[in-house]
């Protein structure tokens, strides 16, 4: 970590001051009756906030315009951060859920590859690659079933957790696999 602070001095200097002025902007006006600690303290953050922009202003008058190129990427980037996983109804918990959509998705990859194939539109290299998903598949929805009913009895579901991990990278693998044929499940 401090490695990483020392090679981006200058960027975390920008972000630490972003946050201090976003901080100083939301402090509520004192009151006219209120302490006089807290008269000072907002006086004081604000004093500062206002010479920290006035020296930084000055001395580098490109800020303003590295500031909006630097802060353009974050916000947009922020968007994506928005994005939540919304757990499925009866999932017992988030790995439940998203073991339940991968196996989902490596379902639909079969079930059109199989039609691919029936109808003659698989290439002949890709039928070794159907199998190994079809066998990855199957190993995945047993260990993701074993996983459930482990969390469900409150059994220790760690060794389950890391079989049912490396079944369902084992089959997405296999549907890279897949798609490296050409098959687009």
């Amino acid at each position: 970590m401090f490695e990483f602070v020392s090679q981006h001095q200058f960027g975390i200097a920008v972000a630490a001051y972003w946050i201090f002025s976003a901080a100083v902007s939301s402090l509520p006006d004192p009151s006219p009756s209120g302490s006089a600690g807290y008269l000072w303290l907002y006086r004081f953050c604000h004093t500062t906030a206002g010479n920290i922009t006035t020296a930084l202003g000055s001395r580098i008058p490109e800020l303003k315009a590295l500031l909006i190129v630097l802060l353009a990427p974050l916000l947009v980037a922020s968007t994506a951060c928005a994005a939540r996983y919304t757990v499925h109804p009866g999932a017992l918990n988030t790995v439940d859920s998203a073991a339940y959509d991968t196996l989902l998705i490596a379902e639909t990859a079969i079930d059109q590859s199989r039609m691919a194939y029936q109808s003659g539109q698989l290439p002949s290299d890709a039928k070794d690659s159907l199998d190994t998903l079809v066998g990855s598949y199957n190993a995945a929805r047993d260990s993701w079933l074993t996983y459930r009913g482990a969390i469900a009895t409150n059994a220790p579901s760690g060794q389950y957790m890391e079989q049912l991990n490396k079944n369902l990278s084992d089959l997405t693998s296999a549907i890279r696999a897949l798609k490296r044929k050409g098959v687009k499940p």
